[in-house]
């Protein structure tokens, strides 16, 4: 997991550097093209989304009412709409979120199905998260006022590059032993991903909300569930 998010996190900085070229242009202002302008400062072209997710669809058995912390960050190249307040987004992106529970997801084999199969009770355990991984081209349609106020509405395509799940702690079969384990190809994920996402603020901070509307899982083999996701932005410049 590390190792994706590093590399995927250089390709970012490569597209990074792209953006940062393009040539500054400024907002419409409502007044005469000879009335001086001033320049746009946050063009949103780097933008970080911290969020809590909310899984969708999950097992009403299973306890995950725990925060799940995740970000996205996003290089865009902003493409402005003649002199007028709007704009069109679009660049590259990766995505990563985090699910706390107290169940394992394993596959039978016997139905080719992903299941949620919760602890025992009485089994302790320090960790047990499933980290969910895609790389993603958002589409924007952008709102900026002079004055500093700005939403967004978006959409994303991306891949699924990794679905994974960490636990340590006890042994479910043995409580005198602990098991760690790192189930690094959880079957039967999806091969991509769609989702739609607004934000909605003022200058460099916004209020961010997204919802995947592709399920996690392939379709009746595995648990039928979606991220949706509710945090804060932050536009780097």
């Amino acid at each position: 997991m590390a190792k994706k998010i590093w590399t995927l996190s250089l390709l970012l900085c490569l597209c990074v550097s792209g953006v940062m070229a393009q040539t500054s242009q400024t907002p419409y202002t409502g007044k005469d093209d000879k009335a001086e302008k001033k320049p746009v400062v946050f063009r949103d072209r780097l933008i970080m989304d911290i969020y809590h997710t909310f899984w969708m669809g999950m097992p009403v058995e299973v306890d995950h009412l725990k925060f799940d912390p995740g970000f996205n960050v996003s290089a865009i190249w902003d493409f402005k709409i003649k002199q007028k307040p709007i704009a069109i987004g679009l660049g590259v992106g990766i995505s990563y979120y985090t699910q706390y529970s107290n169940a394992l997801l394993r596959y039978d084999a016997a139905d080719d199905m992903m299941r949620y199969y919760l602890l025992p009770e009485g089994v302790n355990y320090k960790l047990l998260k499933m980290n969910y991984l895609n790389v993603n081209i958002p589409l924007e349609f952008r709102y900026r006022n002079e004055n500093g106020f700005k939403f967004t509405i978006g959409a994303r395509a991306g891949l699924i590059c990794e679905v994974s799940q960490k636990y340590k702690g006890d042994n479910p079969a043995n409580a005198n032993d602990t098991l760690m384990i790192k189930n690094l190809h959880v079957m039967n994920k999806m091969k991509y991903n769609v989702d739609v996402y607004a934000r909605i603020g003022w200058k460099f901070v916004d209020a961010y909300y997204s919802f995947q509307v592709t399920p996690l899982f392939t379709t009746g083999k595995g648990p039928k569930i979606y991220p949706m996701s509710v945090g804060i932005s932050l536009s780097i410049f």
